[in-house]
């Protein structure tokens, strides 16, 4: 691929990279997997023995969002460190634009907006002692999209090419992941038949997988992103609707659907909560979120069910511009929502997904859509409401998008982070909480009452 088709397609595919960013106080799911039994041979990460030179990396779970603290050297023989999303949606190692600029592998002073194709390769970029040296393709993105709902200086999304190599082992929980080297698949001994990519992958993970971890072949498609299949129920299962192709990203804190791909006959029952927007890179799309009674992953022995997942739909273009790059229909994304009921791998060498449930799994956030409906953003320092939800307290009482959001309970919100602002929102339905909202200078106190809104 030249410069040119590599551009057209990273113009698209960046563009869902953090799709996922949905709601600062609605980021996490909501019930329990079917988990019942231990599993025999589940082991604590600090008890597993890691095959050689395998680096683990702790991170920050930013309600599903993989912070990863990496250090890099550029062209110009500067230093910098910081916080990296780990973004298997994306395909590339992606940096800020000004950063680019200060390391001195972009030239240029056009839109940061716009995803672009660096000039020069970046000269080292390290994971603890994992150093990859002369990174390219090598992007540049405006983070600010990112910063404006983590709350954190994020420098930018490390994406499948870098760790293409590798098996990728998440743990949420314990907040670890861990990067195995893993041979890529060869041909059987005879030399007929490649090699079973499952037992290939079985074979070289058994020390760091149970024995109940579901194996899932994924394809490559686009610039190196995993493509499931998978399929969601109506309100009265086993009525499923035809596989659905959806893109495994570490990046997105919801599972993502596209509206215009979903079957209404399969959905329009589903409950929902609108009015909200999904910030991507090129701008806001609007969204709501919905309550689905089964979801299903297509697996090698029996399909992965996750029952009363909550997803975010989109209601936008997006999905015709992701599938021009994949060259197939792209349905949506699976997200943290439905990924963190597991630990996950992703091998990249034998292209299988595999999902190791958790035991005896309980949802940590068992209020987190019990609220007054607001959606939070930091812009400029100022705390803002990027959405309201339709029909929520806070939209009653004519709270809008774009009010700046003084204070919670009397305590100023632009001296709290989002997260904690999103934990100070939740609570016991009925509980009252009192907003103090700005809109043109005029500030006004607000005493709502929370309430169960999915």
């Amino acid at each position: 691929m030249n410069r040119a088709e590599r551009m057209h397609a990273t113009r698209f595919v960046l563009r869902l990279a953090v799709v996922g960013l949905l709601a600062a106080a609605w980021n996490a799911g909501a019930s329990p997997a079917a988990t019942a039994q231990p599993l025999s041979a589940w082991r604590a990460a600090e008890t597993i023995e890691w095959p050689a030179e395998t680096e683990l990396v702790p991170f920050e779970n930013l309600e599903g969002m993989i912070l990863l603290r990496a250090s890099l050297r550029g062209a110009t023989g500067a230093d910098t460190a910081g916080l990296f999303v780990l973004d298997t949606g994306a395909g590339y190692l992606a940096l800020d634009l000004p950063l680019a600029r200060a390391l001195g592998v972009s030239d240029s002073d056009g839109t940061p907006a716009l995803v672009d194709l660096a000039n020069r390769p970046l000269p080292s970029f390290t994971l603890g002692k994992l150093s990859m040296t002369d990174v390219e393709p090598l992007l540049t993105i405006d983070s600010q999209v990112i910063r404006r709902a983590t709350d954190k200086n994020v420098l930018g999304l490390l994406g499948q090419q870098p760790l293409s190599d590798r098996a990728v082992w998440i743990d949420y929980r314990a907040g670890l992941t861990a990067m195995i080297p893993v041979e890529a698949p060869g041909r059987s001994d005879d030399g007929d038949e490649p090699e079973n990519p499952v037992q290939r992958s079985r074979g070289a993970l058994a020390k760091v997988i149970s024995a109940r971890a579901a194996p899932v072949v994924f394809r490559i498609v686009g610039d190196g992103k995993a493509l499931v299949q998978v399929r969601v129920s109506s309100p009265r299962p086993p009525r499923f609707s035809r596989w659905l192709s959806l893109i495994v990203d570490t990046g997105a804190s919801k599972t993502v659907l596209f509206a215009e791909t979903l079957d209404r006959r399969i959905h329009a029952r589903w409950p929902t909560l609108r009015g909200l927007t999904a910030p991507t890179l090129i701008g806001a799309a609007e969204a709501y979120l919905a309550r689905i009674p089964a979801l299903d992953v297509r697996a090698e022995a029996a399909n992965v069910r996750v029952d009363g997942i909550d997803v975010a739909v989109i209601e936008s273009g997006l999905s015709q511009m992701l599938s021009r790059v994949a060259e197939e229909q792209i349905h949506g994304l699976l997200g943290y929502s439905f990924l963190k009921r597991f630990r996950v791998v992703l091998d990249y060498p034998n292209r299988v997904l595999w999902l190791d449930p958790i035991p005896d799994y309980v949802d940590d956030r068992p209020l987190e859509y019990s609220h007054v409906g607001i959606q939070l953003e930091r812009r400029e320092g100022r705390v803002v409401v990027a959405a309201v939800a339709r029909g929520s307290p806070a939209a009653r009482a004519g709270i809008g998008r774009d009010d700046e959001l003084v204070a919670i309970d009397g305590k100023t919100a632009k001296d709290i982070n989002l997260r904690s602002l999103a934990g100070m929102i939740e609570g016991e339905p009925g509980s009252a909480i009192t907003l103090t909202v700005r809109r043109d200078a005029v500030a006004r106190t607000h005493r709502l009452r929370r309430r169960q809104l999915l």
